[in-house]
């Protein structure tokens, strides 16, 4: 409800009810709030007395960074290894993905699907939201405060001001594709330890990206990554090609 508010009053905006969706898609999805919920932190205090050289007992000054997925409660080893092995990847990915969110022009769909989040990150953070909505009697503008301070409605008004490339890449590159009347096609090459996505137009390939092989999911992280690396790439030829067809101008 507040994304979709903010977008209808986006200023100097008049988004379509499509172009609405897709950005609003872009800030409420499953692999976007895991990220969320991942980076989320605060610093606590853990001082502790301690015994000092000269015997005596002194206050040691420490504190802990506790992360909002540490909060929940459970007694399942499973997830407790889904968020070791969750919050390692995060750990690799971290900077790419607050880099593309901060700075770049293309929304990191690739980066934050590799992220492989189970769903109860994205579920914890739609709690959380829910649970303030009704403690706070349905007041929209605390809740608006809480999505500022997770970060996401700097995001979300990023986006927009900088008008973010918000189209998932498999799609921008079929819509990239269609419009050059080419064929696009995506070929996938598997061995016992990694997987790799191949990209060909018309025919020829253009570009192949090669991950670890961790499951059906892999595959969906390999292609994703290919047509984002595909896009970054036609982007730039077709600037090139601008400068060049200018310079024999």
């Amino acid at each position: 409800m507040v994304v979709t508010d903010y977008l209808y009053h986006a200023p100097g905006k008049e988004y379509s009810p499509g172009h609405m969706h897709l950005r609003k898609s872009a800030v409420v999805n499953t692999h976007f709030l895991a990220y969320i919920c991942l980076r989320s932190s605060l610093s606590v205090d853990t001082s502790m007395p301690r015994p000092n050289e000269s015997g005596g007992i002194s206050i040691q000054t420490d504190t802990q960074t506790v992360y909002l997925w540490q909060c929940l409660l459970h007694s399942s080893p499973r997830i407790l290894d889904d968020f070791n092995n969750t919050f390692s990847r995060y750990q690799k990915s971290r900077n790419e993905i607050e880099a593309a969110l901060t700075q770049e022009t293309i929304f990191p769909w690739a980066a934050l699907t590799r992220l492989q989040a189970p769903k109860l990150y994205s579920d914890m953070i739609e709690s959380l939201l829910g649970a303030i909505y009704l403690d706070s009697n349905g007041d929209l503008e605390v809740v608006r405060k809480v999505l500022r301070k997770l970060g996401i409605l700097p995001i979300l008004e990023r986006i927009v001001k900088d008008d973010v490339d918000i189209l998932h890449p498999v799609s921008r590159l079929s819509v990239w594709a269609s419009k050059k009347a080419m064929k696009i096609e995506y070929k996938f090459e598997k061995d016992e330890n990694t997987i790799t996505c191949i990209i060909r137009l018309d025919g020829k390939e253009e570009y192949r990206v090669t991950d670890t092989y961790r499951g059906h999911a892999s595959q969906n992280d390999v292609k994703f990554a290919a047509a984002e690396q595909a896009i970054k790439a036609l982007h730039l030829r077709e600037l090139e090609e601008e400068a060049q067809a200018e310079d024999e101008e």
